[in-house]
């Protein structure tokens, strides 16, 4: 009976003692930023975005960031992909958090990184959660030219994201 209470107690604390760890982000790989970039465009003074915020760069969003004060405009290219590669990293976490992320492989993941970086970790998780439970991601690149187009004002956009998504890839995601 002692053996018994000292086993559970030391069970107990054993689990206790091991902490919760959230799925971990992964970079994008440089054909993905490379794509982002792309997509977004290159803006090195502050300009409106598409609601209303002052943005710079490759659609850094200075005001989301409360940082415009301490950008002194024009930026360089560097300057706007540095930004760029900060502005990512949550959009790189939520897809990370998605069921079987860490299937994907690398242009799968960039190409929903970027989906992410134009609609938002909310955006990526509405259209593409019931894909990602299922493992369809072929499923996933080849609707992404379709999806979320805004009435076709972002056809180029999805296109140019469903084939570096369906470009083969032996990298995984990292997630």
């Amino acid at each position: 009976m002692k053996f018994s209470i000292f086993v559970l107690a030391l069970f107990a604390v054993s689990a206790t003692a091991v902490p919760h760890t959230k799925v971990k982000r992964a970079a994008v790989n440089q054909g993905a930023l490379d794509l982002i970039a792309h997509l977004e465009g290159f803006r090195a003074n502050f300009y409106t975005d598409s609601v209303g915020d002052t943005a710079i760069g490759y659609g850094h969003d200075c005001e989301a960031n409360q940082d415009c004060s301490s950008i002194h405009a024009p930026i360089t290219e560097a300057q706007g992909k540095e930004l760029l590669a900060q502005d990512i990293r949550t959009f790189e976490t939520c897809v990370c958090d998605m069921d079987n992320a860490a299937d994907l492989n690398a242009n799968e993941y960039g190409a929903l990184v970027s989906f992410a970086y134009n609609s938002g970790c909310g955006g990526v998780d509405t259209y593409w959660s019931t894909a990602m439970s299922e493992k369809n991601f072929e499923g996933i690149c080849e609707a992404l030219p379709h999806t979320n187009t805004l009435n076709g004002e972002l056809d180029s956009r999805r296109a140019q994201e469903g084939a570096f998504c369906s470009k083969p890839s032996n990298a995984t995601s990292g997630c």
